[in-house]
């Protein structure tokens, strides 16, 4: 049976619709070999199935990523994302609309590593800030490159990280990878495709190596990384044209949303995981995993059971919320810190979120929030705290959130410890990162 079937548009539309992929016999998609399989040219009618992140959820009977959800509308909205690999090259495609915009797929591949946002980059510096509050279970999103294009571009760039907000930005035709890409306004049927060395998407990975290998009678060099230490984790958004801008729509959701507002920042924490090595396929891991991207599986049908091969990280469709900050009130007008008193301070989260949504019951909507001290001439004076995660419900293990009375308070001192002179300061809360923002001023006495 060939690699690729043809069907009439139609009814694999209507398959696709009724059945998600995996519920049938899945077919093996990743090979030794993709090189006569799959044409780099912007079109992605040559991919199979099984090699989309995204199908269709029979408990909500809805796509997993739906093309209606951008905030700019069905004219800039992600539809797919497919991903499939060889001995020598990771495949990677994007569909959408980005009618005047940008497609870009992030990749983290290497732990400990990777970008922790793109504001400020060298190149690409877009507001989008990465989730990697959970680095140490390498449960974090740090991506390590990104491929993007814009509208009517037939080139699209890799982008590899080096470190901070360092990157080097590559284009086409230099022979470090192949790409193309063919979406023009609102036509249907476009695509951004990659094929990118597994040399170089390791490339700062310090603990992989090229190895010459004999498999099957046939001498390579492939690329060796830790057997069964490497995952990708992957994540695509529309972004607007410029630098320093946001986006309306982010395949996997995300849980905190997006915004009408091309200029507002974006926080990714959701993305999708495929363990890339579990079998010997090379026989160097001798029955056991083999430091060799595995050949002959399915990248994303192994969706069930303890330890799937993939998982996205909450499950989509995801309605995601932006959280505002309203209705920030203080204890006092003015206090006396040299009598001992204090300012507590409360603030509302807006929209308010029902108490049976499931991602709140989880303890996965959550807000990042600062409380910084300034004074009347906008001097910093202090940091009450940085990133303090808070539920946006209330929980049994923190029954106050997202107001947490030990943290939302000021004892008028500034950073060394001192009591500030007399006066007015300013008290600032923010969401991060950037994302909303209440101050409010308070009278310090003696």
């Amino acid at each position: 049976m060939p690699r690729r079937l043809a069907a009439p548009l139609l009814l694999v539309s209507s398959f696709l619709l009724a059945f998600p992929p995996w519920a049938a016999c899945a077919r093996a998609t990743t090979a030794r070999d993709l090189s006569q399989s799959i044409t780099i040219d912007g079109f992605t009618a040559d991919w199979a199935d099984d090699e989309r992140l995204f199908g269709y959820n029979p408990t909500l009977k809805t796509l997993e990523e739906p093309t209606d959800d951008s905030k700019w509308g069905v004219n800039n909205d992600i539809s797919q994302v497919r991903v499939t690999w060889d001995a020598h090259n990771l495949y990677l495609a994007g569909e959408a609309k980005i009618w005047g915009n940008n497609l870009v797929i992030w990749v983290d591949v290497i732990p400990g590593q990777g970008m922790t946002t793109m504001s400020g980059l060298n190149s690409w510096s877009r507001n989008f800030t990465f989730d990697v509050s959970d680095a140490a279970n390498d449960n974090d999103f740090a991506p390590d490159l990104l491929g993007a294009t814009w509208d009517n571009n037939p080139t699209p760039h890799l982008v590899l990280h080096q470190s901070g907000t360092q990157v080097v930005d590559n284009q086409v035709g230099g022979g470090l990878f192949r790409a193309a890409s063919t979406f023009s306004q609102d036509w249907d049927g476009r695509a951004m495709e990659f094929a990118i060395p597994w040399s170089v998407v390791f490339t700062n990975d310090p603990e992989t190596r090229d190895t010459v290998v004999t498999v099957d009678g046939v001498t390579d060099t492939l690329r060796w990384f830790p057997p069964g230490q490497r995952r990708l984790k992957i994540c695509a958004a529309i972004t607007a044209g410029g630098d320093n801008t946001g986006g309306p729509d982010s395949a996997p959701d995300n849980t905190r949303g997006h915004t009408n507002d091309g200029a507002a920042f974006v926080y990714l924490d959701n993305f999708a995981e495929i363990d890339l090595d579990r079998n010997d396929d090379t026989g160097l891991g001798h029955g056991g995993p083999d430091g060799i991207p595995d050949w002959g599986v399915s990248p994303t049908t192994d969706r069930t059971g303890p330890d799937p091969r993939f998982r996205f990280k909450y499950p989509v469709p995801i309605v995601g919320v932006r959280f505002g900050l309203a209705d920030l009130e203080f204890s006092r007008p003015a206090f006396a810190p040299d009598r001992g008193e204090r300012l507590d301070f409360r603030f509302q989260l807006q929209p308010p979120v029902a108490p049976d949504d499931p991602l709140a019951l989880a303890g996965v909507r959550t807000v990042d929030l600062t409380a910084n001290i300034f004074d009347m001439r906008g001097r910093f004076i202090r940091n009450l705290y940085i990133s303090s995660r808070r539920n946006a419900v209330p929980s049994a293990e923190c029954p106050h959130d997202p107001v947490r009375p030990e943290f939302d308070s000021w004892d008028g001192r500034d950073a060394s410890g001192q009591i500030v002179p007399p006066g007015v300061y300013i008290v600032r809360l923010v969401i991060e990162p950037n994302l909303s923002r209440q101050t409010r001023a308070v009278v310090v006495v003696r």
